[in-house]
Order: C-alpha cells, then sequence, then structure tokens
C-alpha cells in the first residue's frame, strides 16, 4: 500500500530512495567513524561451516548431486511461505527451480523451530532434526517438513549446525524488559535469530565454486545486518507490541541514559530523548556496527551466481535505504516504526537487477573474521 497522509514527508523526502540509496549512503559514509566489529564466539568459523559442507556432500550425495524434485512435503512448505512471509517468497522469484524448493523447505523448518511454545517442542523438533542428518529419519516423516529437508539433501550440501543455533535463539528467547546486558548479546542474539538463516540458505544460493570464507562470512553477516536493522528501526513500536527493549543496558550506562526514561519514551509517556544528544549519539554509535555487515554481506554476495547475488544485493540495499532513513528522522525510533518490507522493495529488487552498488564495499568499517568468530 501506499504510504499514509502523516508519512508524507518521508515519502516525499526519498520519493528517489528507490535508485540513489547507494549516494544516500556515500554521504552518510563520510560521517561514519570505521568501525571495526569483532565478533562474539558463538557465531561458528568458516572453517567449521566449509569442513560440514563437505561432510554432508559425501553422506547425502556420494554419486553426485541430483535435481530436487516437487514433493507433497515440499509443496506444503511452498504455501506455507507464501502464506507467511511474502517479502521472502516473492525474492525466492529470482531463483532457479531446485533453489526456490529448497529456500521454501529451509523456511519451513525454521518455522518449525519459531513456532515452538513449549521446551518439550523444541525437543522434539531437535531431535527430528538429528534424524533428518542421520541415516535414522522413518517412513511416517517422509511427507513433512522433515521429509522436504531429507529430499532437498540430496540436492543440496545443508548444515545442520545453524539449524541448531536457531534453536539455541528460540530458547533464549528475550522477554519484557532490557534484552541484552552487552553489545555481544545483541550480536549474538542476530546472529542466532538471523545471522543463522544466511548459513542455511548458503549451500542453496552458492554454487560449489562459490562457496569460500568470503561468502560464508557474507552469509551470516547479511542476516545480522537485516536483523539489526530491523530492531533500530522499530525500537519503540517493537517495545509497545512485545515489551522488549533492543538497547544493550551498557549502551544505556555508557550514554547516560536511565532506563525508566528510555521506557517512558518507548510508552510515549515523554518525548525527552527525541531530538535528545545523548539518545543521537546511542544510536548512531548502534548503527554505526551495521554497516560492516552491509559491507561484508554485498562482498560475499558478489562470488554468488546470478540468483543468490540479485537476492542478497536486494536485501543489501533494503538495509542501506532503511540505515539512511532512521539517520534523516534523527535517530529517531522511539516513535511509530518505518516498515522495513513496504511497497519500496519493489525499488530494492529494481535496483539489484539493474546494477549493484560500490559503496556497499568502500564504506562503514569492517567485521574481524577472526578468533572470536567467523
Amino acid at each position: 500500500p501506499a504510504p499514509a497522509a502523516g508519512d508524507a514527508a518521508v515519502a516525499a523526502e526519498d520519493a528517489d530512495d528507490f535508485y540513489d540509496a547507494e549516494s544516500d549512503d556515500d554521504e552518510a559514509a563520510a560521517d561514519v567513524e570505521q568501525v571495526r566489529v569483532v565478533l562474539p564466539k558463538a557465531i561458528p568459523s568458516s572453517a567449521s561451516i566449509l569442513a560440514e559442507v563437505q561432510t554432508v556432500r559425501a553422506k547425502f550425495q556420494p554419486d553426485g548431486k541430483s535435481s530436487l524434485p516437487m514433493t507433497d512435503a515440499i509443496g506444503k512448505c511452498r504455501d506455507q511461505m507464501a502464506s507467511v512471509a511474502p517479502p521472502f517468497f516473492a525474492f525466492t522469484r529470482m531463483l532457479s527451480e531446485d533453489q526456490r524448493r529448497a529456500a521454501w523447505t529451509l523456511h519451513g523448518v525454521c518455522e518449525k523451530f519459531a513456532n515452538v511454545t513449549q521446551l518439550s517442542e523444541l525437543q522434539e523438533a531437535r531431535q527430528l532434526l538429528r534424524r533428518t542428518f542421520s541415516d535414522n529419519l522413518g517412513a511416517t516423516s517422509t511427507n513433512d517438513v522433515w521429509g522436504a529437508l531429507r529430499t532437498t539433501l540430496g540436492r543440496y550440501a545443508l548444515v545442520r549446525r545453524p539449524f541448531d543455533d536457531y534453536a539455541d535463539g528460540v530458547a533464549a528467547r528475550p522477554g519484557k524488559g532490557v534484552a541484552f546486558e552487552t553489545l555481544d548479546d545483541m550480536l549474538t542474539f542476530a546472529y542466532r535469530s538471523a545471522g543463522v538463516v544466511g548459513l542455511i540458505v548458503l549451500p542453496v544460493l552458492a554454487e560449489e565454486g562459490a562457496l569460500d570464507p568470503e561468502v560464508v562470512e557474507g552469509a551470516v553477516a547479511l542476516g545480522i545486518a537485516l536483523q539489526l536493522t530491523d530492531m533500530l528501526n522499530c525500537v519503540g513500536h517493537h517495545f509497545r507490541l512485545h515489551g522488549t527493549c533492543w538497547i544493550p543496558r551498557d549502551s544505556l550506562r555508557k550514554h547516560g541514559i536511565d532506563y525508566a526514561e528510555l521506557e517512558s519514551n518507548l510508552q510515549q509517556k515523554s518525548t525527552s530523548l527525541v531530538g535528545d544528544a545523548r539518545w543521537q549519539a546511542l544510536m548512531k554509535e548502534l548503527l554505526s556496527i551495521v554497516r560492516p555487515f552491509v559491507r561484508s554481506a554485498a562482498v560475499g554476495g558478489d562470488k554468488l551466481p546470478r540468483g543468490g547475488r540479485l537476492a542478497v544485493s536486494a536485501a543489501t540495499r533494503m538495509c542501506r535505504r532503511m540505515l539512511s532513513r532512521i539517520e534523516a528522522r534523527r535517530y529517531n525510533s522511539l516513535g511509530p516504526h518505518e516498515e522495513m518490507f513496504s511497497w519500496r522493495i519493489v525499488g530494492d529488487v529494481a535496483g539489484a537487477v539493474l546494477g549493484s552498488s560500490p559503496s556497499d564495499k568502500d564504506s562503514g568499517g569492517r567485521v574481524v573474521w577472526g578468533e572470536g568468530g567467523l
């Protein structure tokens, strides 16, 4: 839908946002300190991921990979994704037939974990995941999401580790109040909730020859960038919706903001932080951490085959567009939020098809893919 009347000023300001997001990013990058982001130890190394790919390939594709058939189980996953995640389903249209079927399946598996309501359900899903990656998948499971996943393993060397990490994230979902004590906690959450998705779909988007450390790093970075951008875009909205505050307690202390004051602003009982230098400095600092992830995602995405490359380019454009919008509203994410997945996504996809943005790779700092992580 078109933006509401109250959004008219924002819509007018970024009417050409579809195609010049890269120039917006260049201007913003001039004011962004070149941040060096060291990853938490919870993030696996690229070497371990690449080794697991080889193990899975030897186990499930001993005679070489085969085409991915359209089974009833995969069809159910397709219908579910089209229903609950239309923007991501739209992205799959840029992929080959086998890649689309695999993406539907992987989304279905993630939904199995995301929708659990009890610990026993999570444990059951973990057991079924282990069985799927072993030799013990029973015949009773062939027509559900686990059967679809097992079928997909015959075509793509999927990695189990990110599924396990995603399950860890589900088990540790933040409750009400301040979600994180430290920035490390925030990055770990972003990895377990979204960075894992990059690793999950990586064997699908990347042909065998394209799998290297930079591609693995870019896959993780893209998910983390999307998650962080969404959280920082919707600080107030998510608090009012779920009661969860995404700003780490360490960041509040560093910038002299009491949680009671922030909570009052998030509840829209006060506007003391709107335009406040402390809040702007805090948000600028957190946003500066996102740009290196966008850069790493773009570097890795450039090495993917065309379908995956376009999908990654559209996603990084969306991130840069939202980062520019947050900056344009003077870092005010306390009040009404601005949709990431809106009609403007059409422009992100179009821009990805028309060309890439060098600013993705040339500005905004870097992520340290070292001992602490990838």
